[in-house]
C-alpha cells in the first residue's frame, strides 16, 4: 500500500498525536482527530517517532541548558555595556542582577555548587570499661581536691530515714 501523506507531514502529525497523548487525549479521539486508520495506527506512529528521537541524557540536557545560558549572558553583557554608556543605572542594576542569577545558574550546572566530599576515618583504641575507669578517677581526684563541708557551714544535710509500718 503506497504512503498516504509524505515523511514530513507524517513526523508531523505524530508529533501532534504525542502532544494529544500528553494532554491526556485517548487512542481513540487522536484516531479520529488526527485520521489515523485505527487507534493501534495512532500508538504505533508515536511510538516509532519517540524511538527516533529518544529522551536526552542528563549529561546532554546539562550541556545544551549551558549553551542556552552561555548566549543568554553574552546577550546580557552587551545590553549591561549599552546601558552603562546611557548611564541608565535602572537598566544597568536588573542586568546586573539577570547577569549575577545566569553566572550562578551555569556553576550549579557545572558541579561548583557541589558538596565536596570528605572521608573521615576513626580509630577507637580503648574500650569503653578503660573509659569508665578512667573518668571515675578523675571523678575521685576531683571530689579529693575540694575543701571539707562542715555540718555547721557547709550545704550537706545530715537524714536519717525511717520506715514506718
Amino acid at each position: 500500500m503506497a504512503p498516504t501523506m509524505n515523511r514530513q507531514d507524517s513526523r508531523g502529525r505524530a508529533e501532534e498525536a504525542f502532544r494529544l497523548r500528553a494532554a491526556g487525549r485517548t487512542w481513540a479521539e487522536i484516531s479520529r482527530t488526527l485520521g489515523y486508520k485505527s487507534r493501534g495506527a495512532a500508538a504505533l506512529a508515536v511510538k516509532r517517532m519517540m524511538d527516533r528521537n529518544p529522551p536526552a541524557t542528563a549529561e546532554n540536557a546539562r550541556a545544551t541548558a549551558d549553551e542556552s545560558l552561555r548566549i543568554t549572558q553574552s546577550v546580557l553583557f552587551g545590553r549591561l555595556a549599552a546601558a552603562t554608556q546611557r548611564g541608565d543605572d535602572e537598566t544597568l542594576t536588573k542586568v546586573a542582577k539577570e547577569i549575577r542569577a545566569t553566572v550562578a545558574e551555569r556553576s550549579k550546572l557545572a558541579g561548583a555548587y557541589a558538596p565536596e566530599r570528605q572521608q573521615v576515618d576513626v580509630n577507637v583504641t580503648t574500650d569503653a570499661t578503660a573509659i569508665i575507669d578512667r573518668m571515675e578517677s578523675e571523678l575521685l581526684a576531683l571530689v579529693a581536691q575540694r575543701p571539707a563541708q562542715t555540718a555547721l557551714g557547709g550545704n550537706i544535710i545530715d537524714a536519717e530515714i525511717e520506715e514506718i509500718r
